[in-house]
């Protein structure tokens, strides 16, 4: 189950203001208002839009009347149910700019209509504009209620929000701390609200990589929610999948396992046949494949699979993922024929969901790829990896990380065939490819170097493999240490090639040291 809980925003549809009592047009008014509100409701828009207008015609000739900005913030909710996004945002303007004019500039009443404005606005993408009026919102709420106000919890919510979809944890997680506070101090420390608060702020821990603070909220939100809703409740199916992520996340694979054994148990009983319990599932099964528990794995990866094809359908995309994870098993025990018709199964659903150009049919073709290429099939892996780098060329562009992998992956193959011809250019191509992403993937470059260097070496181009040797150690140690595995790697493949231009005092001490590092790797 993915139910991780995320920031909380407060539902602004049914806090349209209330209307005073007025005189006969003016209970016309609010009549027209009042159903032009309830037709909203009931999603008949058409009418809803015809009793706010005649409720406008009639308002245009009251000065300042409080109801205005109410009807127009309506109709402005009445669009944006339909779509209509530019005429929800100028109305919604309309709406606050009446509202001011009645109430002033800093009344509560503005509230409202500041958050349905920056609800739209998060979904059209103005961000900037969006921030601007839920801080609004926050400063109304804090002069009017005082800073501890009950309501203020909800306005730091909806601000930490913006930074939390930006990765911006360090500005978010003031405000989430001091909205738990709140909740804590008005609604008691059992309350259910204060779990969607530590979930808030957990949440923002994981992305700051403080997982032990993440672990310790959750556990809070879980004990709450199994006082407030019981052991088999929805909620607590839900926090347990929060602890599980945090300890997937630390790679604690074994105290994850019985969190998700839990969930998926409580999921089961309430909702057997939901799309919950198939993620639920998922997560199980992808918990016993790293403990390497794979009979486990298959099975609950098989269980996700049947129920997938219920919920979603014989033909979804949505099957992909566990197909794809079942296969990836098999072929880790070895049991391939079992894994190759899965895996056709998976290009096909990305060919027929997605199209012919989509990263994920790529990497579905990947997978199928490297399969062939396990049983030495590489021609066949040849044309998938050429159709795979077409397709990441088109879709992610041609200086995409991914581009270079695939370039690299192609090169090996056509070397494993004995093309060199053709492979040198190809690995050439990963290289210049991965000198563009060299600051957030060095560790690639240091791969294509290293493999390009393999070549010019095994053509006794000795002159141009060594630099190439040299560049990749100095980047493997900048990016991992001077103590890891793909150092000592490093270090054997440059003293074969010093071995091979009679420099053996050298490639004696670069053994030395990568014997070093494989001894204490280990102990």
């Amino acid at each position: 189950m993915n139910k991780t809980i995320l920031i909380a925003s407060i539902t602004l549809c049914a806090l349209l203001l209330p209307f005073p009592a007025a005189l006969s047009q003016g209970e016309d008014i609010t009549k027209l208002i009042d159903a032009g509100n309830e037709a909203y409701k009931q999603k008949n828009y058409d009418s809803a839009q015809q009793n706010f207008n005649n409720a406008l015609t009639q308002l245009q000739s009251l000065n300042k009347d409080t109801r205005l900005g109410a009807c127009l913030n309506g109709l402005g909710l009445t669009y944006e149910a339909e779509g209509k996004k530019d005429l929800a945002l100028d109305t919604y303007k309309k709406a606050l700019a009446a509202k001011e004019a009645s109430v002033g500039a800093a009344d509560i009443a503005l509230v409202p209509i500041i958050n349905n404005l920056a609800q739209l606005e998060r979904s059209m993408g103005k961000v900037a504009d969006e921030e601007l009026h839920y801080k609004r919102a926050l400063a109304i709420r804090e002069a009017t209620q005082g800073v501890n106000g009950s309501d203020i919890a909800a306005s730091l919510n909806n601000l930490a929000g913006i930074y939390r979809e930006q990765a911006n944890f360090a500005l978010a997680e003031p405000l989430l701390t001091r909205a738990l506070t709140i909740i804590e101090k008005s609604a008691g420390a059992d309350n259910p609200a204060v779990a969607v608060a530590l979930n808030n702020l957990a949440v923002i821990f994981r992305g700051e990589k403080k997982l032990k603070d993440a672990e310790s909220l959750y556990a809070r939100a879980l004990a709450i929610r199994v006082k407030s809703f019981g052991e088999q409740s929805q909620e607590t199916a839900a926090s347990l999948n929060n602890l599980a992520r945090v300890c997937r996340e630390e790679e604690r694979f074994e105290d994850a396992e019985p969190y998700l054994v839990r969930a998926v148990a409580i999921i089961e009983k309430a909702e057997p046949d939901s799309k919950d319990l198939v993620v639920a599932l998922d997560n199980l099964a992808l918990c016993y494949k790293e403990e390497e528990k794979y009979p486990e794995a298959v099975a609950a990866y098989q269980r996700a699979i049947s129920l997938g094809k219920k919920v979603y359908g014989e033909n979804s995309y949505a099957l992909a993922p566990a197909l794809t994870n079942l296969a990836l098993i098999y072929n880790l025990q070895g049991k391939d024929e079992e894994a190759e018709p899965l895996m056709k199964q998976t290009v096909d659903l990305a060919e027929k969901t997605l199209g012919e150009n989509d990263p994920n049919l790529a990497t579905a073709i990947g997978n199928l790829e490297e399969l062939y290429r396990q049983h030495g099939k590489f021609e066949e892996a040849e044309a998938m990896l050429k159709r795979t780098l077409a397709i990441r060329m088109n879709s992610l562009g041609k200086d995409a990380p991914e581009v270079a992998t695939n370039e690299n992956d192609l090169a090996l193959v056509y070397r494993e065939q004995g093309k060199l011809a053709d492979a040198e250019p190809s690995f050439k191509a990963a290289v210049a490819v991965s000198e563009k992403n060299a600051n957030t993937h060095p560790g690639d470059l240091a791969n294509c170097l290293n493999n390009l260097a393999k070549l010019y070496r095994d053509q006794d181009r000795f002159a141009e493999a060594e630099p190439l040797y040299k560049r990749s150690l100095e980047l493997r140690e900048k990016t991992f240490g001077g103590n890891d595995s793909s150092v000592a790697a490093s270090l054997r493949n440059y003293a074969i090639l010093l071995r091979k231009m009679k420099r053996d005092s050298e490639a004696d001490t670069l053994d030395e040291r990568a014997e070093k590092i494989e001894n204490s790797l280990e102990k």
